[in-house]
């Protein structure tokens, strides 16, 4: 409960303090700390009620840079090299300073160090490299350090400006490596003590829950509108596209023709055509050009009938040839093969039929005179 307390602590006394940071030097680092202690067997405020006995302490810290806040617990032993603080830098005090005179500077110096490191490693302890990976354009050092990582801290701090710079000084690769085990190994391998990076306490999680709460509802409720919105949209493209595949099967489809009967005099042809709603149709009886021939005609067209379906579907005509075309039928008795041909919206049937020829009746011979006798 102390150590929540002084964290606390550290985190309210940042958050007065960077108040009073000038908007100049709110970008650079800033490190707040507090001496918290941390508890000793066996003492209790009945054995010590002034807690003098209490002997074991943490530093505890407050890094704020480029608009982020972290709390840092001390907790790999290094007190030294770590972020360095421009609380004690003011702009106008550090503007003729170069960028090593800032990162050496002694009252600047912090114990917090917010990455692992290698430590031991003379390439990754000179200055050069070490500001190698901190460019910008204030000429401002945030770290006494390179780090042993590949992965940001969270300070707005880019890996891919720190891993060249390594791999340059030392060969080894950091983005290849992915285990705490990885990077130990090969901090050894360079003769260095690998070094991890001190405890980080988040201080602001409650504070940003409750500042994105609001926002995050509005999301779940537009999320929840847009899937809302993609379900009836998919609903209705699927009704579209069966309303679409009805229209297609009620106004594309072939027709059929249906005869009242397939053998019937010439001038007798009914037929009834079934097909797409208010299509025109066609229909004709026809002969083969041999028969036509056959029968003294100039075309193979019997007869021939046009309508229109109506909105059901459907047109009833009759098929009758005209007189002469029935006279000259009807010099030979007997049955003629002939077809019936519909057409509707690019649609076309077709039926054989067998017409059939009574012939011409023959005129009644003239009953003879009876002769008269004289007497």
């Amino acid at each position: 409960m102390r150590l929540t307390s002084s964290v606390r602590a550290v985190c309210a006394l940042a958050a007065l303090l960077a108040l009073a940071i000038p908007a100049s030097a709110s970008a650079v680092p800033s490190v707040y700390s507090a001496v918290a202690k941390t508890g000793d067997a066996g003492v209790t405020f009945l054995t010590d009620p002034t807690g003098a006995s209490l002997l074991t302490t943490q530093t505890q810290y407050v890094v704020s840079a480029d608009g982020y806040a972290i709390g840092y617990q001390e907790t790999n032993g290094v007190t030294s090299g770590g972020v360095i603080d421009y609380s004690v830098l003011p702009s106008a005090y550090r503007a003729p300073m170069t960028a090593d005179q800032k990162r050496t500077y002694a009252p600047a110096q912090t114990g917090v160090q917010p990455h692992a490191t290698c430590s031991g490693v003379a390439a990754l302890s000179a200055g050069a490299n070490i500001l190698a990976w901190q460019r910008n354009a204030g000429n401002d050092p945030y770290y006494d350090y390179i780090p042993w990582q590949k992965v940001s801290a969270g300070l707005g701090d880019d890996p891919t400006t720190w891993i060249p710079v390594v791999r340059t000084a030392t060969g080894v690769d950091l983005s290849a490596l992915s285990t705490t085990a990885d990077f130990t190994a090969a901090c050894t391998r360079l003769g260095g003590t690998y070094v991890p990076a001190d405890t980080a306490v988040p201080i602001a999680n409650t504070l940003i829950a409750n500042a994105v709460a609001p926002l995050n509802t509005q999301i779940t409720t537009l999320r929840r509108a847009r899937d809302a919105a993609a379900t009836a949209l998919a609903t209705a493209k699927a009704a579209q596209a069966a309303d679409e595949a009805a229209y297609q099967a009620l106004f594309t489809k072939s027709i059929t023709l249906t005869l009242a009967a397939k053998r019937f005099a010439p001038a007798d042809g009914l037929v009834m055509i079934t097909g797409s709603p208010t299509d025109p149709v066609s229909v004709t009886l026809e002969l083969t050009k041999q028969r036509a021939r056959k029968f003294g005609l100039s075309s193979t067209v019997l007869a021939e009938a046009d309508g229109e379906l109506n909105n059901d579907g459907g047109a009833l005509l009759t098929l009758k040839p005209d007189a002469s075309i029935v006279k000259r039928l009807e010099l030979r008795k007997g049955t003629i093969p002939a077809t019936i041909n519909a057409a509707s919206g690019g649609s076309q049937a077709s039926k054989r039929v067998t017409l059939v020829v009574q012939g011409l009746s023959k005129p009644k011979p003239k009953a003879k005179a009876k002769a008269h006798s004289g007497k």
